[in-house]
């Protein structure tokens, strides 16, 4: 008999987070008993994209490509979200499973759209452009007509101000949340698949708006445990509970930030970036690319070596003055040798502890918190995966044993563990199976 998977994403979860939900009926009833790790070491940068992407592949981003939720771009970020499967350079959970036999199913789990094996997909998309709708919007995303019938029967749980702006209040909290895990509980009820993963945000969208900590969070990890029970029960009325091993992961954790500086003023009053009469970018020599607490600087030029060499000593000469919020600058190959980092950039700003970075080329060069922006507000992440609160992992099936705690292990651990169970083959994989909470 085939194995049967789910994995349940609750972005920016930390293992401080779980002693709460330990208390909490859902949680109680579904995952108490089993095995967990109660840090798991993420990605560098700890953004939501590269880390999802490498708990499917067990790899890190210099393998992956995907080392930003964004593509590079000098303009406007609203359509360059890496929402489509073609991003990852690697083999991934579901090709494996799929190839094995295995039916596959995916809601809201970044970097999905257009996935070739996954059956029942519904990816995490933002409506991005003008005059879309659910259907069109989807459909472009790679969900088939039976998944567009269970999107268009869940519209009314989107906030009401969707109804009167469309796709503009798409992604609205907690609507969206309740909307993608209805969506998912109806393809586990109607479909069933063997290989099931879910993504949701509630919590990493409460710290960019609250800070880290405070009496906001309770009643979000009430939330959380809610749709763990609507999870379990709709695992239930399949028939499947029993013989599906269900993880709940997270993927980074956040810290609190007081400023939001401006990289990209610095190096326009230097030369290396011309503007426009509105301070847009119409040419650059570098450019840096925000992952909120750390950024990624572009050189339009690489094989440059005078401008490579001249730009790292004015970042470093910047650096040790202390005050333009960055205390680290990493050539790409020291990012590769430290945290499996490369791709097309030259050097990574990693923030002071307590500031973001922003892309913008205007002044002034330090910029007030913005809650529009999960780059901005009162916390946020991107900075090295050492550091701040850690995410966590709690799983329980007939694959998993009862009551072991591990205490570190690796985010790219995940997808071997997952291969492990299901029989299936990640040969590139840089991670390893968590033998000790498997019962195989």
């Amino acid at each position: 008999m085939k194995k049967r998977l789910l994995v349940f994403s609750i972005d920016a979860m930390v293992s401080e987070d779980t002693d709460y939900l330990r208390t909490c009926k859902n949680f109680s009833k579904y995952l108490a008993g089993g095995s967990e790790v109660r840090k798991i070491r993420t990605v560098y940068p700890s953004v939501t994209y590269p880390a999802h992407v490498s708990m499917t592949t067990g790899c890190y981003p210099d393998k992956t490509g995907v080392f930003s939720n964004y593509k590079f771009t000098t303009n406007s970020k609203e359509d360059t979200w890496q929402w489509f499967a073609e991003s990852n350079k690697a083999r991934d959970i579901f090709t494996a499973a799929k190839e094995a036999g295995y039916s596959t199913g995916s809601v809201a789990w970044p970097v999905t759209g257009r996935h070739p094996s996954i059956d029942c997909l519904i990816d995490e998309y933002w409506m991005p452009q003008k005059g879309d709708t659910l259907a069109g919007s989807f459909e472009r995303a790679g969900s088939s007509p039976e998944m567009i019938s269970i999107i268009e029967a869940n519209e009314g749980l989107l906030a009401p101000s969707y109804k009167l702006t469309g796709r503009k209040n798409f992604c609205v909290y907690p609507n969206i949340d309740d909307f993608f895990v209805k969506s998912a509980c109806d393809i586990i009820r109607k479909y069933s698949p063997e290989v099931m993963f879910v993504h949701e945000g509630n919590i990493d969208h409460g710290r960019h708006t609250n800070g880290v900590f405070g009496s906001w969070l309770a009643p979000e990890l009430d939330r959380v445990d809610d749709y763990i029970g609507q999870v379990g029960r709709a695992l239930e009325d399949s028939g499947e509970l029993e013989n599906t091993d269900f993880f709940l992961v997270s993927d980074h954790g956040q810290r609190d930030i007081k400023r939001t500086v401006k990289p990209n003023v610095l190096l326009a009053k230097r030369g290396y970036i011309d503007l426009s009469e509105k301070g847009r970018p119409v040419s650059y020599r570098a450019y840096c690319l925000s992952n909120a607490m750390s950024s990624l600087v572009y050189l339009n030029d690489p094989e440059n070596k005078l401008i490579h060499d001249e730009l790292y000593s004015l970042l470093c000469e910047l650096r040790d003055e202390g005050i333009y919020g960055f205390n680290e600058v990493l050539t790409r190959e020291e990012a590769a040798e430290r945290y499996h980092l490369d791709g097309d950039f030259a050097f990574v700003l990693e923030s002071d502890g307590y500031t973001s970075f922003s892309d913008s080329c205007k002044l002034p060069y330090i910029a007030p918190l913005d809650l529009t922006d999960f780059r901005f507000g009162h916390a946020t992440h991107g900075y090295m995966p050492e550091k701040g609160p850690q995410p966590t992992l709690i799983a329980k099936g007939p694959h998993i044993r009862s009551g072991v705690t591990v205490e570190n292990r690796n985010i790219v651990d995940e997808a071997p563990t997952y291969a492990r169970i299901l029989g299936v083959s990640l040969p590139d994989a840089q991670g390893y199976p968590i033998e000790e909470i498997l019962d195989l």
